[in-house]
């Protein structure tokens, strides 16, 4: 057994004392809580590795939960546990950059290959799973799309390098450029020659995946970050 600690909110008793003697399975310790009140108050207390949270609990959904604690937490995993009915809400939720959404009642081989899949890339800290088959080995500095290497240029390779060091978290500008473009004095150019590397590594990354989707992701307000899967 591993040394992941998982928080799970589930309403119902039965439900809830059934799966969380499951979830004991993979996890050193399961805090399963009543509702989302109580799960807020756990999660700060335990600070748990993992969250598995039904869409629809007493007092604060897990929606609710997820939000709040995506205001300080933007890379751990959460989980969330949905009726079919509630599958267009959870569709809104986008933002919350859930880890996966399971539909209840839970399949439990889908669980376990979630879970399993879940720690098996929490417990190797050196690489970083990223979006759509990409991964980051940080030993090594490498860039892989499944098994195949993707060959960088140098400044390609310091941008995910400075946003690999706490994936899911966004990087200011000025962090990127002084660490890209250590050699230099930075001017107004720079702004431009980052916003031109992002865009040449999304393309280049794109081509391997043959997805619209980008790697490193852009807010106006916050920076860049690499899309975590």
């Amino acid at each position: 057994m591993n040394k992941l600690t998982l928080l799970y909110a589930e309403d119902d008793q039965e439900t809830r004392e059934n799966y969380a003697f499951v979830l004991k399975q993979y996890f050193n310790e399961v805090y399963a809580v009543k509702d989302g009140k109580e799960a807020l108050t756990v999660y700060r207390e335990k600070k748990p590795d993992v969250l598995l949270l039904d869409i629809s609990m007493p007092l604060i959904d897990g929606l609710d939960v997820a939000k709040e604690i995506r205001r300080n937490d933007k890379v751990i995993p959460i989980i969330m546990l949905t009726a079919h009915s509630e599958h267009d809400r959870l569709m809104k939720a986008v933002n919350l950059q859930l880890e996966a959404y399971l539909i209840k009642p839970i399949d439990n081989l889908i669980l376990k290959n979630t879970m399993l899949s879940l720690i098996s890339r929490l417990t190797n800290k050196d690489i970083v799973y990223l979006n759509n088959g990409f991964s980051w080995d940080k030993i090594s500095s490498d860039l892989y799309y499944q098994d195949e290497h993707i060959k960088l240029t140098k400044k390609e390779t310091l941008l995910v390098q400075h946003l690999g060091n706490k994936a899911g978290n966004y990087f200011s500008r000025d962090s990127l450029i002084i660490s890209i473009w250590h050699d230099e004095l930075p001017n107004e150019s720079h702004d431009n020659k980052l916003i031109q590397l992002v865009y040449r590594m999304n393309a280049k990354t794109a081509s391997y995946a043959n997805t619209s989707i980008q790697l490193i992701q852009n807010s106006y307000d916050l920076g860049y970050k690499l899309a975590l899967t």
